[in-house]
C-alpha cells in the first residue's frame, strides 16, 4: 500500500518494484493534482503509468471531498479548470459533500505590512468570535514570508506556531547573519568588505554576501533558494529601516533585529499556524488565509517553463483544498509601505476572484464574493466596507510629512521632530501596563507597545473619541483597556498590583 503515489521519486520507485518483486499485490493512492515536490525528484508519471504496467488493476475515483464546503471546492475546481500539462488531463472534477458555506474572501492590501496587519486583525475578530487559535492557519510560498506575519500577530498578542521551519529569526542562516551584522556592528572599520559601502542597505549586502546572498537569486527551488530568500529577507528589512530611519546605523539595525526576534516569542501552544504551503499538505484547518497571492509569489519568479508554471498552480490548489469552511484570498501590491503599485494579483486567480474577467458560474449556495480594497478595520460587528481609493496618507503631527514607518505613524509623528511627551504619564502607563501583562500572562507588548503609550502620552486624550483614534489602540483593545487608559491620564487610580481585572 503506497499513499501519495504522486509524489513518489525515481528511486522509490526503484525500491518499492525490488519489494514487490513478480507480485501484483499492490495498492496505490494519489492525485496527480497534487504533485508539488518536482526538486526533490517526484514525478506524478509514475501514478499516470500504473495502468500501463499494471494492466489488470482496478481504477477508483474518488471525487467526493468530504472536507471543504460546495464553495471552496468550487475555486479549487476552477483553478485546475484552467490547468494544462499530463497532470491536468487527468484531474478529478470533485463534488462537496458538506453543507454550503461563505464565499472565499478576496482583498487586496497597498502593501505586505498592510497585508499581515490585515491577515492579524481578522484573525483575532475570529479568536474573539469563539474560533479556537488552532483551527486557523496563515499559508505563504516561501518561509521568508513568515517574519512579517509572526510581528503582525505578536502585536496583537495572537498565540502562533509555526509548522515545518523555525521561527524566521531562529534559523540557523538568520542566527549566523545575526552574528556576522552584529560583529561589522562592532569591528566594521577594519573591514574591507564595508570600505565601498557608504549607507546602511549596502553595508548590510556586503557583510550578507559572505553568508551566501548574491543579487541574484540561486537557480532553481529547495533548500538553498529557502536560505538565500532568509538573507534577501533581511536585506529587504535593512532597506526599509533605513528608509524610515535616514542616517541610521548598523548598529541601529542590529538593535531593531533584535527587537523584533524578542517580539516573537509568543506562545505556541494552541496557537495560529504559520506554514508553507508546501509545509501544508496533508493539514487542513476551518480557517485558512492564503498571503501573497501576487505575480512574482505565486507563481514564484524563478518558475519559468510551462511545467514549472502548473506546478505553481498545482501549489495553489493544494493551499485552497487545505480550508474546510472559510477561506480568505489577499495579496499586496507593493513589498512596502509607500512602494509604487509594481504587483498584481495571480494570473491564477484570473477568471475566479470578482472582476478579474469572465466570471466561472457560481457555486452552489452561495454569490460570487466580492473583494475588499485597502482594509483598515472595522468596529465590532460591524461590516467590513469595501473602499475602492486610496488610503489617506498619514502624516506627521509636527510637520506634516508623509509618514511610512509603522513605528512613526503610531506616534502620530516623525521620529526625529519634537515630543511633548508627559513624561510622568508615560512612566504611569508602563506600570499599569506591567500589571495587565501580569494577569494575563504576556509579554508587556501585547497590551500595548510602547510606541503606542508614547502616542497616548504625548495626546493626553480625554475623550473616547480621541483614544480610539491613536494607532495601535484597536477596537479590542480600547474596549478592554480603554476605560482605564483615559482614567490614567485623568491623573485618577486604577488600582494595585493585587487586585483582579
Amino acid at each position: 500500500m503506497v499513499d501519495e503515489y504522486q509524489d513518489v521519486s525515481p528511486l522509490q520507485q526503484r525500491l518499492l518494484e525490488l519489494w514487490l518483486g513478480e507480485r501484483d499485490d499492490l495498492c496505490v493512492v494519489g492525485d496527480a493534482s497534487q504533485t508539488i515536490y518536482s526538486f526533490t525528484g517526484a514525478t506524478p508519471d509514475h501514478l499516470l503509468d500504473f495502468r500501463t504496467r499494471h494492466p489488470g488493476a482496478t481504477v477508483v475515483k474518488l471525487v467526493r471531498d468530504y472536507r471543504s464546503t460546495p464553495q471552496v471546492v468550487h475555486l479549487a475546481n476552477g483553478l485546475l479548470s484552467q490547468a494544462s500539462g499530463r497532470a491536468a488531463d487527468h484531474r478529478l472534477e470533485l463534488v462537496s459533500q458538506r453543507d454550503p458555506g461563505p464565499e472565499p474572501g478576496y482583498t487586496e492590501y497597498p502593501d505586505e505590512p498592510a497585508e499581515a496587519e490585515g491577515a492579524a486583525r481578522r484573525i483575532r475578530d475570529l479568536l474573539d468570535a469563539g474560533v479556537p487559535a488552532a483551527e486557523i492557519a496563515v499559508l505563504f510560498r516561501t518561509n521568508a514570508q513568515s517574519e512579517t506575519y509572526e510581528q503582525a500577530l505578536a502585536d496583537l498578542g495572537i498565540p502562533y506556531q509555526l509548522r515545518g521551519a523555525e521561527r524566521f529569526f531562529d534559523r540557523p542562516e538568520v542566527r549566523k547573519a545575526g552574528v556576522a551584522l552584529r560583529g561589522a556592528a562592532r569591528f566594521g572599520g577594519n573591514d574591507t568588505l564595508l570600505e565601498d559601502a557608504v549607507d546602511l542597505p549596502s553595508q548590510v549586502r556586503a557583510v550578507l554576501s559572505g553568508e551566501g546572498w548574491t543579487p541574484q537569486p540561486p537557480a532553481g527551488s529547495g533548500a538553498v533558494r529557502e536560505r538565500w530568500e532568509s538573507l534577501a529577507a533581511l536585506v529587504g528589512l535593512a532597506q526599509d529601516f533605513a528608509a524610515a530611519q535616514p542616517g541610521a546605523s548598523l548598529a541601529d539595525l542590529v538593535a531593531e533585529l533584535d527587537e523584533r526576534a524578542n517580539a516573537q516569542h509568543a506562545p505556541t501552544v494552541q496557537g495560529v499556524t504559520l506554514a508553507s504551503l508546501h509545509s501544508a499538505k496533508g493539514l487542513e484547518w476551518d480557517v485558512v488565509f492564503l498571503v501573497g497571492v501576487a505575480e512574482g509569489m505565486m507563481p514564484i519568479t524563478y518558475a519559468r517553463t510551462d511545467e514549472q508554471i502548473e506546478e505553481e498552480r498545482r501549489l495553489l490548489y493544494v493551499g485552497v483544498t487545505r480550508a474546510r469552511e472559510r477561506l480568505h484570498v489577499s495579496w499586496a501590491l507593493s513589498r512596502s509601505p509607500g512602494g509604487r503599485p509594481s504587483r498584481r494579483p495571480s494570473r491564477f486567480l484570473d477568471g475566479l476572484r470578482p472582476g478579474s474577467g469572465a466570471a466561472v458560474g457560481r457555486a452552489a449556495g452561495g454569490g460570487a464574493g466580492g473583494i475588499e480594497r485597502g482594509f483598515t478595520g472595522a468596529a465590532a460587528g460591524a461590516p467590513l466596507v469595501r473602499r475602492r481609493t486610496q488610503r489617506t496618507p498619514a502624516r506627521c503631527r509636527v510637520c506634516g510629512r508623509t509618514l511610512t514607518d509603522a513605528g512613526e505613524m503610531k506616534l502620530m509623528r516623525c521620529e526625529d521632530c519634537p515630543s511633548d511627551m508627559d513624561e510622568g504619564l508615560y512612566e504611569r502607563l508602563r506600570d499599569w501596563r506591567a500589571v495587565q501583562a501580569r494577569r494575563a500572562g504576556q509579554p508587556a507588548f501585547c497590551v500595548f507597545t510602547d510606541k503606542t503609550l508614547m502616542a497616548i502620552a504625548e495626546t493626553v486624550p480625554e475623550e473616547e473619541g480621541e483614544l480610539a483614534r491613536i494607532p495601535g489602540v484597536g477596537v479590542r483593545k480600547f474596549h478592554r483597556y480603554g476605560a482605564d487608559v483615559l482614567a490614567i491620564c485623568a491623573g485618577h487610580d486604577v488600582g494595585g498590583d493585587d487586585e483582579e481585572g
